[in-house]
């Protein structure tokens, strides 16, 4: 089965079921990898119409309302997510860039990446946070 095939296909689940998690989200990640970022959130929000928990696709979908220029949206989506779950470090990460790339706002965003750094994580997400704070340390002083 093709890429176009895939998608006609997880659309008319979609269609036939607005409730299948799996063809919404699926949908939603075809459009995010294809930085389509209006399709991806559309997909996304079915989703989460159905289950407002999801904290990874909430923050996939904050990350295409980044992309999309919209910075309230995903900024209020990556606090819901770090609010559901302090544990997703994703979030956090991903709230600090836009903090420090979007906003200018440096020490909010050092400081979500130091909860994420400091965890006993040795994860790629941890990581991500200790580069983070490097790259920025000479911004700062």
């Amino acid at each position: 089965m093709d890429e176009q095939e895939t998608i006609n296909l997880l659309n008319q689940r979609l269609n036939n079921d607005p409730n299948d998690l799996d063809a919404a989200i699926n949908l939603g990640n075809y459009y995010f990898d294809k930085q389509q970022a209006a399709q991806a959130v559309l997909y996304y929000r079915a989703a989460l119409d159905v289950d407002p928990s999801l904290t990874g696709t909430r923050t996939d979908m904050a990350v295409m309302y980044w992309q999309n220029g919209n910075m309230g949206l995903a900024e209020k989506e990556f606090r819901h997510v770090i609010s559901l779950d302090s544990e997703f470090s994703q979030a956090f990460v991903n709230l600090g860039l836009l903090l420090h790339r979007a906003k200018g706002e440096l020490i909010e965003a050092r400081s979500l990446w130091q909860q994420i750094a400091e965890s006993d994580s040795s994860d790629a997400i941890a990581d991500r946070a200790r580069e983070l704070l490097k790259e920025t340390e000479a911004e700062i002083n």
